[in-house]
């Protein structure tokens, strides 16, 4: 998913719920330029494996929320990032 318009968004969601905000896709696909239609699909898939809290619809403009499951993954994602990087130290 790197370099993915959706690994984009989950990263905004990612920071974002680290600072205490909440952000819609809208915002994400202007600051990434990502278009809207590709961002609704994304934001439609990601609900329905349960990594964005809403209601699946696609609607850009909707706060969104990343799920437990999505912050753990992330972190795992993280964590490894940290431990590739310090073994290649």
């Amino acid at each position: 998913m790197f370099a993915e318009p959706g690994w984009d968004l989950l990263l905004e969601l990612f920071v974002a719920d680290a600072n205490g905000h909440r952000l819609t896709a809208r915002a994400v696909s202007d600051r990434n330029e990502i278009p809207p239609s590709v961002l609704s699909r994304w934001l439609i898939h990601l609900t329905q494996i349960g990594f964005i809290v809403g209601d699946g619809d696609g609607n850009l403009d909707d706060p969104l929320t990343l799920s437990g499951k999505a912050l753990d993954s992330i972190e795992a994602v993280i964590a490894k990032i940290d431990e590739l990087r310090e073994a290649a130290e």
